[in-house]
């Protein structure tokens, strides 16, 4: 009687919890993005960005310094791709270094109330066991949303990939 309890409690939670993050996202507006790559992969699997980066670039001279550590790998460097920072503003999502191909990072969204953006996130991690490339890769994804003095925060999922799905 205890155990069917718990599972009950459980998923009683769960439920309700799901449904005030709903209720929570649905009180926040959606804002614009556009990000820079195609697909539903990160802009780049390799760059010069080793650690970790989740920003917010609101200025020219802080875009040109970013594109430098995401391009430093590249001979010739690409050319930044142009941004009008009176209108925008970059979110930039780096993964940082990994030993082995299968990662990636997606910026999937942007919200916002009267004080806050969020930007969510979406890591992903190959499974146990599966084929994945030699290489180290340094996963980046970048997008534009409109110019705002509002705080920024980032929201995470991380979810892993099974063997073979694309």
């Amino acid at each position: 009687m205890g155990a069917r309890f718990a599972v009950a409690l459980g998923a009683a939670i769960a439920c309700c919890a799901d449904l005030a993050i709903a209720q929570h996202d649905s009180a926040r507006e959606v804002v614009p993005l556009t990000r820079f790559g195609r697909g539903a992969t990160a802009y780049t699997t390799y760059s010069g960005l080793n650690d970790s980066v989740r920003a917010v670039i609101r200025d020219s001279a802080e875009w040109s310094a970013v594109w430098k550590g995401i391009a430093r790998p590249f001979y010739p460097a690409p050319t930044p791709p142009q941004v009008d920072f009176d209108r925008d503003m970059v979110v930039v999502a780096a993964l940082g270094a990994r030993s082995t191909g299968g990662y990636d990072i997606v910026i999937e969204g942007a919200r916002q109330d009267s004080s806050t953006i969020e930007i969510a996130l979406r890591t992903s991690s190959p499974a146990p066991g599966c084929p994945v490339s030699a290489a180290t890769t340094q996963p980046v994804d970048l997008a534009t949303i409109p110019a705002s003095s509002r705080s920024v925060r980032f929201r995470e999922r991380s979810i892993i990939v099974p063997c073979g799905a694309p």
